[in-house]
């Protein structure tokens, strides 16, 4: 016996496969019974089915691509071997309610259709977009199918919320149960950490204090090597009258923490290191009142570099994402720090090229003077 579904969707192989394959695997995932001969044929005669199932539903989707009804007019078809014709013809014939879903580059022939299908052409149809699938999907869904889903479909949000909660429920009680035995260990856990961290802070001052005044130490014996190699040697038998002149003070020599302050506070310089593709040199362009060059990182400067954009392929087109995250490392490639920019760039194209300048067109025209700001700190 001839399974019931409630939706039914014809389409030519050449051309409307993909088509009808997305709103096939959409309305199944919304809970629609819904007949597409290449996943629900099962036994049978092919011909009895698909005829059955269209005398059984209760909405008929037809996909029109570019070129369907070519064969309505070669002299040689054979109104039995066009399986359309037939699903059409049927469901005109059983006053289904049909609903021509129209593809891009679709056009009514100029020649009027055979007269078991002719009155397709005065049914209401819904232009299938893919860039705008989510809001022809939702009109498909008011506006044109009699079909509802299924119960359990239909009552899904209630059904998920009854069981959060008794999950919840559950999870509560288990938490509470077992926060009750792991509270004091994590307790412990913890004091034993701020111990250790402790002694190692105070291990660590006092190995930098032994460094720098050891430092110190050996930039005065230099100077004092200097000053005595520099002072005049006077005779032990010759009696001078006049006093030694007390030698100027001489500053004491700076330690390693203060020519580090000194370095700080000449500022450091900023050097682009992203890539140089048309998403690199848009981000190099936003960057440069900053003060960023274009120029190999020296001496106490900071390299910047970013991320590069994620595509792939849409519905037959190239979508391309960019979250940028500019990356802030040392002359050494030693990380100091991260910029994340929260705004998400698309571009959507033919090919990858083109999504990508698209993409760049709307990053050149963000706002980064936030960003601006926060990487004229690291030149302090």
């Amino acid at each position: 016996m001839s399974k019931k579904f409630d939706i039914f969707i014809s389409y030519r192989r050449k051309g409307g496969f993909d088509s009808a394959k997305l709103l096939y695997d959409r309305l199944r995932l919304d809970g629609y019974s819904v007949s597409f001969d290449m996943d629900t044929l099962e036994r049978g005669d092919f011909d009895s089915e698909l005829e059955s199932r269209v005398k059984k539903c209760r909405d008929f989707l037809v996909v029109l691509n570019p070129g369907i009804f070519d064969r309505f007019y070669e002299p040689e078809c054979n109104l039995k071997d066009d399986w359309v014709r037939r699903e059409i013809a049927c469901a005109i014939a059983e006053k289904k309610n049909i609903v021509p879903v129209i593809l891009d580059g679709f056009q009514w022939p100029e020649s009027p259709l055979p007269p078991d299908v002719k009155d397709l052409a005065r049914k209401n149809g819904i232009d299938f977009n893919p860039k705008y699938f989510e809001a022809m999907y939702a009109t498909l869904k008011l506006k044109f199918l009699i079909s509802k889903p299924s119960l359990a479909t239909r009552h899904k949000t209630k059904i998920i919320f009854l069981f959060v909660v008794a999950f919840l429920a559950a999870g509560a009680y288990l938490y509470f149960e077992i926060n009750k035995t792991n509270q004091q260990k994590i307790l412990e856990i913890q004091l034993e950490k701020q111990k250790t961290d402790s002694i190692l802070r105070y291990q660590d001052s006092i190995i930098h204090y032994r460094d720098s005044m050891a430092s110190v130490q050996r930039e005065q014996s230099k100077l004092d090597s200097i000053k005595q190699a520099q002072s005049p040697k006077v005779p032990a038998s010759t009696p001078t009258s006049t006093p030694a002149p007390t030698p100027a003070p001489v500053s004491a020599p700076v330690s390693t923490p203060a020519k580090k302050r000194a370095e700080k506070t000449e500022g450091k310089t900023l050097h682009w290191a992203g890539p140089k593709d048309v998403i690199g040199t848009v981000m190099y362009e936003k960057l440069i009142p900053a003060g960023v060059l274009r120029t190999p990182c020296s001496g106490n400067g900071v390299n910047i570099s970013t991320n590069r954009p994620a595509c792939k392929e849409v519905n037959n087109q190239i979508m391309c994402s960019y979250l940028p995250t500019l990356t802030l490392t040392d002359c050494k490639g030693k990380l100091l720090g991260a910029l994340k920019i929260t705004t998400e760039f698309i571009g959507m194209q033919e090919n990858e090229a083109a999504a990508k300048k698209e993409l760049a067109d709307d990053l050149r025209s963000a706002n980064f003077s936030s960003i601006t700001s926060s990487i004229e700190e690291y030149k302090k």
